[in-house]
């Protein structure tokens, strides 16, 4: 089903995994459990993302694959790194053949080890770029949106002008990236409204489950964490047991805030940790 109508129905809980390594899953079947599991609380769709620099390709669509046979929506990653037009045309045409008809358009990271053939940049400079190529093969565009600015904007009005664009070439809904004070979300959603975005903008949310793999991520991503996050990194970050309890009732409560405000979906990443998913969606109360 089309994301896009889906959203014109109801307000959506979705979730996102990510290949796994081939050592650690030869057959997939461990990432059939996760996505087996998830189907207890019927997300309205599944996103499938796969390695920087297009890594894990086939893998990902394998799993999409998987996404379908369990009754589920897919949505499926799609970089502008590492693509040329004909790489894109040959994974679209796989996309199609597999009946998914969801997208979601990024630009992607140019992982520093990587070497390749030509510029990873040479057909697609931008995730705009790749959602103007992909528009016409009749998918239903996502894009990403960047609460707190994407690193390499010149400011937050400019990544609003971004999505702004992106709308106007047929993308049709936007999640974010992780945050974790929901006063920047709701904020940006403002600041999107006023400026004209009709789009909706599904809020995408991280989970804390390690005190040490969460600051990783926020010092790559750059995101800010409030005083109450910080406070519980500080007080239960050396105990794994009370930090994952601590970290799933924090997004829990994000998500339950979020809600209660109108968000227009929330898209959890998982981790592919579907026990601990579940028992967020639970806390939530989102799924009864």
């Amino acid at each position: 089903m089309r994301i896009d109508s889906i959203l014109k129905e109801r307000r959506t809980l979705s979730f996102e995994v990510f290949p796994p390594k081939q050592e650690h899953d030869q057959d997939l079947s461990g990432i059939r459990r996760t996505l087996s599991a998830l189907t207890a609380v019927s997300p309205d769709f599944v996103s499938v993302t796969y390695g920087a620099g297009g890594q894990n390709r086939p893998r990902a669509l394998d799993i999409a694959e998987i996404v379908l046979s369990l009754a589920m929506t897919p949505l499926s990653h799609l970089t502008a790194v590492g693509y040329t037009q004909k790489d894109t045309e040959r994974v679209t045409d796989a996309l199609s053949g597999l009946g998914v008809e969801n997208v979601l358009a990024l630009r992607g990271d140019v992982p520093a080890e990587m070497k390749f053939p030509q510029d990873p940049w040479v057909d697609f400079r931008y995730a705009l770029d790749l959602a103007e190529f992909i528009a016409p093969k009749r998918f239903c565009l996502g894009g990403a949106a960047y609460p707190e600015k994407h690193p390499e904007s010149p400011d937050a009005a400019w990544d609003v002008e971004v999505m702004l664009r992106k709308e106007r070439k047929g993308v049709s809904f936007f999640i974010t990236q992780l945050f974790f004070d929901n006063a920047v979300f709701f904020k940006f959603r403002d600041k999107c409204r006023e400026a004209g975005l009709r789009a909706p903008i599904i809020a995408g949310i991280m989970p804390i489950f390690k005190a040490q793999q969460i600051r990783r991520i926020v010092e790559i991503s750059g995101c800010s964490v409030p005083e109450k996050l910080e406070t519980i990194l500080d007080r239960y970050g050396g105990n794994d047991a009370a930090m994952e309890n601590a970290g799933s009732d924090y997004a829990a409560s994000q998500i339950t805030e979020l809600w209660n405000g109108g968000v227009e979906g929330i898209h959890l990443y998982t981790m592919n940790k579907s026990r601990q998913v579940l028992d967020i969606v639970a806390r939530s109360g989102l799924r009864r």
